[in-house]
């Protein structure tokens, strides 16, 4: 039945549409789309006088009016397109992923939704690829889709898309024409990881920071990124010092606050990660689905679309997105992870003194300054 499950007749991108950059990730790209939308030929409107009122509908309005209706398909969406890696799979193959395993998982508000769209031309790619690497290699360039005045980052340079003659619409939830403003983050690990230690006093996501930091401060490059503690974001956690975190406006600090305290999202999210994967991974066998359903899920992205004014914030749109299934070349990677941080003691606390990082996690019943940790 799964392998199987029919996908609805895949629309064409139409002509002449307007394709933009817009943001890029490690697997995907995502563009905006301008789809041109055909109008009643002047005939068919200007050989009626002004005392003659035309007919409720020609034949010519007709088929416009219908083209117009299929067309509404690509409204408010945007069109995401996968890069040429290992880790990425066609997106006829992600997309039927989609509907098996993720849509049963959440209510349809409460995901971004996608679908499959061919591309047209054979040539589509080759173009925006070609956009890509000129974009890279000179300072000003005609950037045709580009909208950015900056340079491609470089950590994306040499990476283009894949010759795949589908890509996926999807929700767009950027911040519309009102006023509305979008907050976007990663979730993470909601619950700790079934293969930690059990004496741990980081979760998985503050022990991987903590080695991260380390590694960062030790070869010269600087401390990361302020985080938080994905184990804040549920069961009772201090919600207000995440929200700190994340926001430094005064209002929108308030407002997120309030929605993490009140919402079903999170929780959900959560509760689906301990259920595809309640053992870890050294005990999972690899191969099944469910150790990269829930890989899945603890690398998604939360989109946050608030209102313009505060008093319509429940009508908040939370959506999880990135969403793809993690391929299966991820296995080798999550079994050292778990390891690095098992044996050089980032869980527990006790990673080698000359790299000792703070324990700021939700985890432990008080927070330890570097200092206070060094002395005991």
């Amino acid at each position: 039945m799964t392998s199987e499950m029919e996908i609805p007749e895949v629309p064409v991108l139409p002509p002449r549409t307007g394709i933009s950059y817009l943001a890029e990730g490690a697997a995907n790209i995502v563009y905006r789309i301008s789809v041109p939308y055909p109008t009643p030929p002047p005939s068919a409107i200007e050989q009626y006088g002004d005392n003659t009122p035309p007919p409720a509908e020609s034949h010519e309005t007709a088929g416009v009016t219908e083209r117009n209706k299929e067309l509404l398909i690509y409204d408010k969406k945007l069109l995401r397109l996968r890069k040429n890696l290992p880790t990425t799979l066609p997106c006829a193959v992600s997309q039927r992923n989609w509907l098996r395993l993720v849509v049963p998982l959440f209510s349809p508000e409460q995901i971004v939704q996608q679908c499959l769209v061919q591309l047209g031309p054979s040539d589509a790619i080759a173009k925006l690829n070609k956009e890509l690497y000129g974009w890279e290699t000179y300072e000003y360039p005609v950037k045709e889709s580009l909208q950015s005045v900056d340079l491609r980052p470089t950590k994306r340079h040499g990476i283009y898309l894949a010759e795949d003659e589908h890509g996926l619409l999807v929700t767009d939830m950027t911040p519309g024409y009102l006023g509305e403003e979008v907050i976007e983050f990663k979730p993470k690990w909601l619950a700790q990881s079934p293969a930690a230690p059990p004496n741990s006093k980081r979760c998985r996501q503050c022990a991987r920071q903590a080695r991260a930091d380390a590694e960062s401060l030790f070869d010269g490059s600087g401390r990361l990124a302020q985080y938080f503690c994905p184990l804040n974001l549920v069961g009772g956690g201090n919600m207000a010092l995440v929200a700190s975190q994340m926001e430094t406006n005064p209002t929108k600090r308030k407002r997120l606050q309030r929605w993490l305290e009140t919402n079903k999202l999170l929780p959900r999210l959560r509760d689906a990660q301990v259920e595809l994967d309640p053992k870890g991974v050294f005990e999972t066998d690899l191969s099944e689905e469910n150790i990269r359903l829930a890989m899945t899920l603890r690398d998604c992205t939360v989109f946050l679309r608030l209102p313009p004014n505060e008093k319509d914030d429940h009508t908040i749109e939370a959506r999880l997105g990135d969403l793809d299934l993690k391929s299966e070349d991820k296995f080798d990677y999550w079994l050292l992870t778990e390891k690095q941080l098992i044996d050089e003691g980032w869980y527990t606390g006790n990673e080698n003194q000359q790299l000792r990082q703070p324990i700021n996690c939700a985890l432990s019943q008080q927070y330890i300054s570097l200092d206070s940790a060094s002395d005991s």
